[in-house]
């Protein structure tokens, strides 16, 4: 089967990269093994692109095994050039779309796990990695499923916005076609800045979530509100947009919660809305409100999809002038989205696992637009937080800021239930 790369698929380059540092003793043929097992399973980690006069396309069940190698790392340096190569470089089209490295040392066993975003999102990447890592020590059958389209989701769809969807897509299409192109390579350079909460204060964040019955999404958003009015002002962006498994959700039957796919949806909450109320009275708002836009955006997916389809794909010329101007306004200040992105509680493992997760990391790198946001998880009870953002997007002195008041407003909104106040502890760094 080949079919054409849709308008989204073709617009999202860019690469997902997981590092998953393993304690125990893994074999390089068992790991080379379970790869194949998860390959079998998935038709997106079994098809090629290729590129034809008219544009991209996958065609299934063409792709060689999924490629492996094996690095002993002599030093963090070298381990740290190994991640940033995985994390940047394109994956070729004869060659699956998904890759996995093994980077070996006495300390520790790094698995990168580097898939393409276009065949897979974040909770996708989470999908493969507990797939993999259980299929190295069980032989759990793994049942393959036929391959999943936008079309498939996207269905018939006749509502009352259709005619309107068309008109738009006909503006876009005819301003993109007036567009000219350029020959000059985007060159997307990502800064990184990571950072956990305490214990402490991750411990206490989860009971008062559950006293005030708040998510800790909810309440992690509008503390990223605050963080963004209190650093930026006037010029903080206008939308945070955070995406959500859309899985989890009946009224999506063709998306199952162990199938590959590179977008599940996503909704924007506008910012700066709140007002003198304290913390919990914001939060307990911002429940609601995700929960309104979630049952929304799940409404409205089919026709947003169907709305991309009508859109023509631009060349990779046009493609860069866009992107070009898009970055410009971006790197004037012009911030008008922010991303944020919660894994919640990272298990990879089952108990009966015969070794253990010592770390776990998520990098991101677009080969299109500029990034810019932050993104969420727990590990072992404690939660991390991640910024991402080209660095012509915030300087070093503006993250500095962000993260400073973003965990200023977690440890505020706890602090009066906390018993004991030297458990709350502080956030502390991970990697800079």
């Amino acid at each position: 089967m080949k079919r054409k790369l849709s308008t989204v698929e073709y617009m999202i380059e860019g690469n997902l990269t997981c590092l998953v540092s393993v304690d125990g003793h893994v074999s390089m043929n068992r790991l080379r093994s379970a790869l194949e097992r998860v390959q079998r399973k998935h038709p997106a980690l079994r098809a090629l692109i290729r590129q034809q006069s008219d544009g991209l396309y996958y065609e299934a069940d063409t792709a060689g095994p999924i490629p492996l190698r094996s690095v002993e790392i002599e030093s963090e340096e070298h381990g740290a050039r190994e991640r940033q190569a995985e994390l940047t470089a394109v994956f070729a089209h004869h060659q699956p779309q998904l890759r996995v490295a093994w980077l070996r040392s006495k300390a520790s066993n790094e698995l990168l796990f580097t898939a393409s975003h276009r065949i897979c999102d974040g909770m996708s990447m989470l999908i493969l990695i507990r797939e993999v890592l259980k299929s190295l020590y069980r032989d759990d059958t793994l049942c393959p499923y036929a391959p999943l389209t936008l079309h498939d989701i996207i269905g018939d769809v006749r509502d009352e916005d259709l005619p309107r969807r068309r008109r738009v897509a006909r503006i876009l299409n005819a301003v993109f076609a007036l567009i000219p192109g350029s020959r000059r390579p985007v060159d997307n350079k990502e800064l990184y800045r990571e950072w956990g909460a305490s214990q402490g204060l991750s411990t206490l964040l989860k009971q008062r979530c559950r006293l005030e019955k708040v998510s800790m999404h909810a309440a992690l958003l509008t503390a990223l509100d605050m963080a963004l009015q209190a650093t930026f002002g006037k010029r903080a962006p206008a939308w945070i947009e955070s995406p959500f498994d859309g899985r989890r959700d009946e009224r999506i039957p063709q998306i199952k919660s162990d199938m590959l796919f590179f977008s599940g949806g996503s909704f924007r909450i506008r910012t700066g809305q709140g007002d003198a109320r304290d913390f919990w009275e914001r939060a307990r708002a911002m429940h609601k409100q995700v929960r309104l836009n979630i049952e929304q955006e799940l409404i409205d997916i089919p026709g947003k999809y169907q709305f991309f389809e009508m859109i023509r794909t631009p060349s990779e010329k046009k493609m860069r002038s866009i992107v070009r101007l898009h970055n410009f306004m971006r790197g004037r200040g012009h911030r008008r989205v922010f991303s944020f992105s919660n894994f919640g509680d990272i298990r990879v493992l089952g108990e009966d696992a015969p070794f253990e997760v010592k770390d776990f990391r998520l990098f991101v790198h677009s080969f299109v637009v500029r990034l810019l946001g932050i993104f969420t998880y727990s590990l072992h009870g404690q939660l991390r937080f991640v910024y991402f953002g080209d660095e012509k997007c915030l300087s070093h002195a503006e993250v500095d800021a962000l993260q400073g008041h973003f965990m200023a407003a977690l440890e505020m909104c706890v602090e009066q239930c906390a018993e004991a106040p030297e458990s709350l502890g502080t956030w502390e760094v991970v990697v800079e």
